[in-house]
């Protein structure tokens, strides 16, 4: 894993509570529609989509924010109720490439984890996935990036 510091970036975001169980129901319910939306509204992607959880805690029947984020440029648009557009500030980041089958991260979060706690660095509330590359669930082909946000 590398540190890395993540630039502020404006994002085109549907968000709601869930948990863990249900983030791949939401994700094949929301995504597409987000894109066609960005589209219709006239928003240019500025880098893939990415998943930001917020105060998630590896525990699957706690919930947390779920905010699928597509970056975009920043221009000003009217938007549908159930979208939002935000910048995030930027931040630190614990990053780490995945490559391929995406279905069963838990143990990949788990060590990542241990590599973050065993460096001394101390966790904050968000985690994001970057889907680089991303053909389904279970595709060898998957490239997304992990970044465990730190103090």
């Amino acid at each position: 894993m590398t540190t890395k510091q993540i630039p502020a970036q404006k994002y085109f975001i549907y968000s709601t509570e869930t948990t863990l169980p249900h983030v791949n129901a939401i994700a094949m319910r929301e995504v597409e529609p987000l894109y066609v939306t960005a589209t219709q509204l006239g928003l240019e992607a500025q880098g893939p989509l990415e998943f930001i959880y917020w105060n998630a805690s590896g525990d699957p029947t706690k919930p947390f924010t779920l905010e699928i984020a597509l970056p975009v440029n920043d221009v000003a648009v009217e938007l549908p109720e159930k979208y939002t557009l935000t910048t995030h500030e930027g931040f630190k980041a614990m990053a780490h490439v995945h490559h391929g089958d995406f279905s069963n991260i838990e143990p990949v979060y788990e060590v990542l984890f241990k590599e973050l706690y065993g460096s001394g660095a101390k966790p904050t509330n968000q985690v994001r996935e970057v889907y680089i590359n991303w053909v389904n669930l279970t595709s060898a082909e998957n490239v997304t990036e992990i970044l465990l946000g730190i103090e």
